[in-house]
């Protein structure tokens, strides 16, 4: 009877694959943690500020993080629906602040920041998770004609454009074109006509050009990619120490908190480059847990969405493309595979609002994958941008 009992008990995990989801979550989560706080000790230190410095910053968003988690995954998604539209236009709202004098602040000749003064908060990682709920509710609102007309996808996904543009005023192209490229994995899951993505190719790729060269400093990074030894301590200097710190790791890795090149080889290393870092340290065993990790959350939350649709289905497929994108062109660009770009990478970054982002977007999964999260019915009263006769 004890076996049967086991075996009925692993039969119910397997039907809860939320469980799965949540477990690899934490862990990405905590592990992410220990390896900022590693790699982050000697830049604290240079600064004289300690060698918990930064580990510290970040816990004070630790508490907030996991409420808006804990909230995200807990709100009925038929609620959510109805804020969709307000919430977009709140968070389209936000992204102009920081190009008001007074109110944004500007960092490294970039304004993308508003002045909370206990902190500072980046409008931009707010706006890619509800653009994808913005997205999601209007493109499930529509299905039944956006299948058979693309012109029915026009109007928001130039809701989603002008989020982008404004993204790249703050000079922050990077995060525009990935918002950007999440929002539109929404528009493939919901079933938009090919033409209506061959359109926005044809557009984006002569925009993309000109976003690039109308930029002495994005033009260098490119160029620098290109040709690897260009510039190599200058504009290469990060990349190119960031392979040196990933290769030194090996196999098992000099030792967690026993690694050199973060103390000085560097700049920033607690932002973008902190997975090099961790590699330096933790060696490729702990590079193959990290992505193991990451594949067992993918491969349990898209198994648990398998014949699913409508809302709950494309606003967990989008936050899920969403994290998986800042991944891997985080990874690409510590490897050298991408060029240098100021994405952070989700659980290792430092930074509170990307850390928030992080968890509104890990929760909103979590409540799509229930079972009894919501039954999706279109056309359910629900907020919208738009225009003609539809409600703002």
């Amino acid at each position: 009877m004890k076996l049967i009992d086991g075996l009925s008990a692993g039969r119910k995990d397997l039907a809860h694959p939320e469980s799965g989801f949540a477990g690899s979550f934490a862990l990405l989560a905590v592990l992410g943690f220990v390896a900022m706080w590693s790699a982050s000790s000697g830049y604290g230190i240079r600064l004289e500020k300690g060698a918990s410095y930064f580990a510290f910053r970040q816990a004070v968003f630790l508490l907030p993080a996991f409420a808006v988690f804990i909230l995200a995954s807990k709100i009925p998604l038929d609620r959510l629906r109805s804020l969709a539209g307000p919430l977009a236009f709140a968070s389209l709202f936000s992204l102009l602040l920081p190009l008001i004098p007074g109110i944004g602040v500007e960092i490294n000749g970039s304004r993308r920041w508003i002045n909370l003064y206990f902190t500072n908060f980046q409008p931009s990682e707010l706006w890619k998770p509800i653009s994808i709920i913005y997205a999601a509710h209007i493109l499930d609102k529509r299905s039944q004609a956006i299948r058979t007309m693309a012109g029915e996808a026009v109007f928001p996904f130039l809701i989603i454009v002008l989020g982008t543009l404004i993204i790249f005023l703050q000079d922050d192209f990077s995060t525009s074109v990935l918002a950007l490229v999440a929002a539109l994995s929404v528009f493939w899951f919901a079933g938009t006509p090919l033409r209506f993505f061959l359109g926005t190719i044809m557009l984006a790729v002569p925009a993309v050009f000109l976003m690039i060269t109308s930029s002495e400093y994005r033009l260098i990074r490119v160029l620098g990619f290109i040709i690897p030894d260009y510039d190599p301590h200058g504009m290469n200097y990060q990349v190119q120490n960031s392979i040196r710190a990933i290769m030194s790791g090996g196999l098992w890795g000099k030792g967690l908190g026993l690694g050199t090149r973060k103390l000085s080889s560097i700049p920033e290393i607690q932002s973008d480059f902190v997975f090099a870092a961790f590699a330096e340290e933790m060696g490729l065993i702990g590079v193959v847990v990290v992505f193991a990790c990451w594949t067992f959350l993918v491969v349990a939350a898209v198994r648990a969405l398998k014949g699913r649709e409508g809302f709950r289905y494309l606003l967990a497929m989008g936050m899920l493309c969403l994290l998986s994108l800042q991944f891997l062109v985080n990874l690409g660009v510590v490897s050298g595979f991408l060029p240098a770009t100021g994405i952070a990478l989700p659980f290792f970054s430092a930074g509170g609002s990307s850390l928030l982002s992080t968890a509104l977007a890990g929760g909103l999964i979590l409540n799509a994958l229930k079972e009894n999260g919501f039954s999706p019915v279109s056309g359910s009263g629900a907020v919208e941008i738009s225009g003609g006769n539809d409600n703002v």
